[in-house]
């Protein structure tokens, strides 16, 4: 499954959203010097009773059974998460939307990179079927960039040079919260 990072994990959810049928899905990621925590909230119609109560478990999937009969992301997410003495949630309001939370403690020896999270918004971005509403925060830095910005600015993302430029955005607002120079 190659989730080896943070933002892989942010990706894998993101994913679920968007193959749960989402149509407005609001990413937050919050990180400190010693702690990541990211929460995404979808309109995708919910989890159903049954399924949530054991979401954690692999073999409990709502994919066809063609495409998958297992489903490794959200109990590889709780696994890495509670390696490092965090958490995952997952509440869910059937015909309504789901919001999945996790927390890593990022000085825990277990604890993954975190990643490119420039790509993983980049990725999400791309696909402007969905209104995607993203807050990145590193400690009382912050940035928000949505769907609705990115098709005001760029219209359709259908050349290689508009998506340079989004990227070159993205990095540069990475950069700002960050402190790179």
């Amino acid at each position: 499954m190659g989730l080896i990072t943070l933002s892989d994990h942010v990706h894998d959810i993101a994913e679920n959203s968007i193959n749960a049928g989402a149509k407005n899905v609001r990413l937050l990621i919050k990180e400190t010097d010693d702690t990541f925590y990211f929460s995404i909230e979808d309109d995708a119609g919910g989890i159903r009773p049954d399924i949530l109560e054991k979401i954690f478990d692999p073999f409990v999937t709502t994919r066809k059974k063609e495409i998958r009969k297992v489903g490794l992301g959200l109990p590889f997410l709780k696994q890495s998460a509670e390696a490092t003495g965090g958490y995952v949630k997952v509440s869910s309001e059937y015909g309504k939307g789901t919001k999945t939370e996790a927390l890593f403690y990022k000085s825990h020896i277990d604890c993954q990179p975190v990643g490119n999270l420039v790509d993983t918004f980049l990725v999400l971005l791309l696909n402007q079927d969905i209104n995607w509403d993203i807050q990145r925060c590193y400690n009382q830095d912050c940035y928000e960039i949505s769907s609705k910005t990115v098709k005001e600015y760029f219209g359709i993302l259908d050349t290689p040079e508009k998506i340079k430029t989004l990227s070159e955005l993205l990095a540069e607002l990475e950069n700002s919260i960050m402190n790179y120079q």
